[in-house]
């Protein structure tokens, strides 16, 4: 019997927001999927695809697309957040107005806000109650959003200071090939899902350099040192770097095809602009706000971040890239 009482709503319609639509939906739960405007909505759900973000992906019959937040909202006991993390803010704020205290809020944004320097579940803190922000949970893993719509078998994280919240969000989303695993450790979660995407940014520029598998294998063993060094200084858990959420996570996003954060780092290495990069692009590269954000954060606690600085004055600098691998080799030579 389909659940039409206690349906799920999915806030985005990015590749991972739908496809984590479709894998709730193919286990006969009703899901509203939010989109952000009525003409985006009405072509979804008439076409029964998104051709922007998933062409060939057909939507199951439980979904439903709709552009009233409030109507989503309504009956909802879950809410799965999948908004690029420069509009997170945006729609926590809407949403928050048709929130009560018997729904959980989850996460699947992974980036960090520029300016306010949060996380994702800090940014929510702002707007959501107490009970909610208790049961506040976040997923994250090597999730590539076109594999897993297409059926490929993947694992992924969900944290929760709750450990109840935590096992009923794992039971709701695990799926035959998609398994779900859970962590108290929110934090470290949050921050290896948005520190590995400047690592990717990094290994694209290193593969359109063609600097070959050693300099890649030494890139992404510092980076993930350079990760930990980092999130250990904000409360994670050193447990969680060598997981899904960590080092499954670094992995996906450093070698394949699919990854929007590699791209962005394989046309730097061609001497592309930013800004006709990410025109000329579909979907959100998070690393990009994330690395300005995640340096920031690093000067003012002076962690040592040399990848990251590097990416952020490639970046932001105009550094050609190459002069960029030269200092980070010329580095004053240390200890591992």
């Amino acid at each position: 019997m389909t659940d039409t009482q206690n349906k799920i709503t999915v806030l985005g319609t990015t590749s991972w927001g739908i496809t984590l639509a479709s894998l709730i939906a193919k286990k006969n739960i009703a899901v509203d999927l939010w989109a952000r405007t009525e003409k985006e909505a009405y072509e979804i759900e008439l076409a029964r695809e998104d051709k922007t973000h998933l062409p060939g992906i057909i939507l199951p019959s439980l979904i439903t697309v709709k552009y009233s937040l409030e109507s989503c909202v309504k009956n909802s006991k879950y809410i799965l957040i999948a908004v690029p993390s420069h509009s997170f803010r945006e729609n926590i704020l809407n949403l928050s107005k048709y929130l009560n205290d018997t729904q959980i809020l989850i996460s699947a944004t992974k980036g960090i806000e520029i300016n306010t320097n949060k996380r994702m579940s800090e940014v929510a803190a702002e707007y959501i109650s107490d009970f909610q922000y208790s049961n506040f949970s976040v997923l994250s893993g090597p999730n590539l959003a076109k594999e897993i719509a297409n059926g490929l078998p993947a694992s992924s994280v969900i944290a929760s200071s709750n450990h109840t919240t935590a096992l009923e969000i794992q039971k709701l989303i695990t799926t035959s090939n998609f398994r779900v695993y859970t962590s108290s450790d929110v934090p470290g979660v949050e921050l290896c899902g948005s520190l590995k995407n400047i690592i990717a940014i990094a290994a694209g520029i290193l593969d359109g350099l063609q600097f070959g598998n050693n300099a890649k294998s030494a890139l992404v063993t510092r980076g993930l040192s350079e990760i930990k060094r980092f999130a250990m200084a904000y409360n994670a858990q050193e447990a969680t770097f060598y997981g899904l959420a960590g080092i499954g996570d670094l992995m996906t996003t450093i070698s394949s095809s699919y990854s929007r954060n590699r791209y962005v780092g394989e046309q730097l290495s061609k001497g592309e602009s930013i800004n006709t990069i990410t025109t000329n692009m579909t979907n959100v590269a998070e690393g990009i706000n994330t690395t300005q954000a995640i340096y920031s954060m690093s000067q003012s606690k002076n962690i040592a971040m040399p990848i990251t600085s590097m990416v952020y004055r490639i970046l932001f600098d105009n550094l050609p890239p190459m002069v960029a691998f030269t200092e980070l080799m010329d580095r004053e030579l240390t200890s591992e």
